[in-house]
Order: structure tokens, then C-alpha cells, then sequence
């Protein structure tokens, strides 16, 4: 696939991005463009996720995007995949923003996930040329793009003094609505949402709290409609693993020779679907009902 080179002369160029400070100069892009310029939001959140949030962003980035709402992320661990991999195969897409060139994916274990975004019909792309490799200082200034690309901005987690407070900042003198998912208190990535809260971030429990406010309806039926269950060809072959016998994910991944990332992202997209159903710690079997 060929990089395309975007340049603030150029019609494709990102016109959400034009309106804030320091906006990159060219933006190296590959897959949809389209998306660009379409009604996004940004969701963001811990690397060290907890499963909860984990299972949030998933839910929420898979229901915006089935209103055609574009999901935004920046291809990290943790609440970042999640929001990637709920939104890619529905209407809305993804959009991913790296902090280094396309020949260096970071995390490696995201290498997968950067293949699929483009096979879905979604978009990555970086401030930075293809051969330039990733450092630590870029990230923060990602986070910049990330949130001038979205129209809002929802925070899955968040540690005190994060990545994720960063972006919020941004989205805030980018003068962009901020959301935020409740987390309990006594989890170490409440800490991040709790404040943000307190300081006129809107907290939400459905993503219809989002959609209201992006002037679309959501019928209830959209989600609560059970409908004859599809399992997507990438999730397969661990559908075909689990039975009515209670499974574990380490067993899954043993079986299947999978790592750990794709395991859990299959588990959480046929358990969303009502494929699969939790039983026990950690095991599943197939939903039946």
C-alpha cells in the first residue's frame, strides 16, 4: 500500500487540524483518507488497563462507530487497542495516530492490529516519514494530533499524570467535549477520570450520552436486538475451540499457538456479540440461550 504525503495545501488534509496550534506541517498517511475529515471521536485511556475498561472501550468505540461516529486512537496497549478493535469493522472505521514512522510499530505486538486497521478500511498515519523510528518524547505530541482529529474526546482509565491527561489538556484548549466512563475508586486508573470529572469533564454510562450530544438517536433495540450471530473469519478459530465445556484463555492460547493480545481481543468481540458467555474465572463456553 502506498504512503500518501498530506501537506496543509492539500484538500485531504485534516480540517479539524488547521484550527489548533502547532499542527504538523505534513502528515504521512495510509488506507482510508476519507476519514479524515469525517465526525470523530478520540477514545484514549491506560496501557494498563484493567479488564473492565478494557471491555468499555470495546463496547463504547463499537457502538459509536455502528452511528457512522469515526473512532480515533493512538495504537497503544491497552485502552488504545480496544477502542481500535471495536470500531474497525463497523461503519464509523478508525482512525490510528503514531508516534513514529509506519517501519517502526510500536508496541510489536501491534503489528497485527496495524494490518487489520488497513484491511477494515480504516486509516493510520504519523507527523513522522515512514523510516523514522519511534522515541518516547514523540508520544506526547501525538496526543496533540489525536485530539485536534476528533470533534470529542471519551477517557477510558486514566493514572495520575498519564499519557491520557495529556490528550485530555489538549482536547480542552482544543475547546472539544470531554467524556469520561467511571471507574471505582479504588482502582489505581481512576485516579485520571475522577479529576477530570471534578473539573467539568462529562461523565457517561452508555455511549446514547455521547450520541445525544452528537445529534444522533439510539434506538434501544440497537442494542439490545439480538440478531443471528456471524462469527467474523478472524475469530474463528477460536469460536471453534470453545465448546459448551468451560475453557480458559491460556488453554485457548495453547491450542490455538495465538498470542496473548489476539486471544483477549477474540475473547471480548464474541463474548460482545453473545457468541461466548464468561463462566468461572477466566473460562468461557458458547451462548447457546
Amino acid at each position: 500500500m502506498k504512503v500518501k504525503e498530506i501537506t496543509q495545501d492539500d484538500y485531504e488534509y485534516p480540517k479539524k487540524l488547521l484550527q489548533i496550534k502547532d499542527k504538523p506541517t505534513k502528515l504521512y498517511a495510509l488506507g482510508n483518507i476519507d476519514l479524515l475529515n469525517k465526525t470523530s471521536i478520540a477514545i484514549v485511556g491506560s496501557r494498563d488497563c484493567t479488564e473492565y475498561g478494557y471491555k468499555q472501550a470495546i463496547k463504547f468505540a463499537k457502538e459509536l462507530s455502528q452511528k457512522n461516529i469515526c473512532v480515533i486512537s493512538g495504537m497503544a496497549k491497552g485502552i488504545d487497542t480496544a477502542a481500535h478493535i471495536g470500531a474497525k469493522m463497523n461503519l464509523g472505521g478508525t482512525i490510528a495516530v503514531l508516534g513514529g514512522g509506519f517501519n517502526d510499530i510500536f508496541p510489536k505486538e501491534n503489528e497485527s492490529l496495524f494490518k487489520e486497521i488497513l484491511e477494515d478500511g480504516g486509516c493510520i498515519i504519523s507527523e513522522y516519514a515512514p523510516n523514522i523510528m519511534h522515541e518516547s518524547i514523540y508520544f506526547p505530541r501525538r496526543n496533540r494530533i489525536v485530539a485536534g482529529l476528533s470533534d470529542a474526546l471519551l477517557v477510558v482509565e486514566a493514572k495520575h499524570r498519564s499519557g491520557t491527561s495529556i490528550t485530555a489538556k489538549y482536547a480542552v484548549k482544543q475547546k472539544k467535549i470531554v467524556y469520561c466512563i467511571p471507574s471505582s475508586l479504588e482502582s489505581k486508573n481512576a485516579y485520571g477520570t475522577s479529576r477530570l470529572i471534578q473539573n467539568g469533564a462529562k461523565l457517561v454510562t452508555s455511549s446514547n450520552d455521547i450520541l445525544k450530544d452528537f445529534g444522533i438517536s439510539m434506538v434501544k433495540k440497537d442494542i439490545e436486538t439480538k440478531k443471528h450471530v456471524t462469527i467474523d473469519k478472524k475469530y474463528k478459530e477460536i469460536y471453534e475451540k470453545i465448546s459448551h465445556i468451560p475453557i480458559s484463555i491460556n488453554d485457548l492460547q495453547k491450542i490455538t499457538n495465538k498470542n496473548i493480545v489476539e486471544i483477549n481481543s477474540a475473547i471480548t468481540m464474541l463474548e460482545l456479540q453473545g457468541a461466548i458467555k464468561q463462566v468461572g474465572m477466566n473460562e468461557y463456553i458458547r451462548n447457546e440461550e
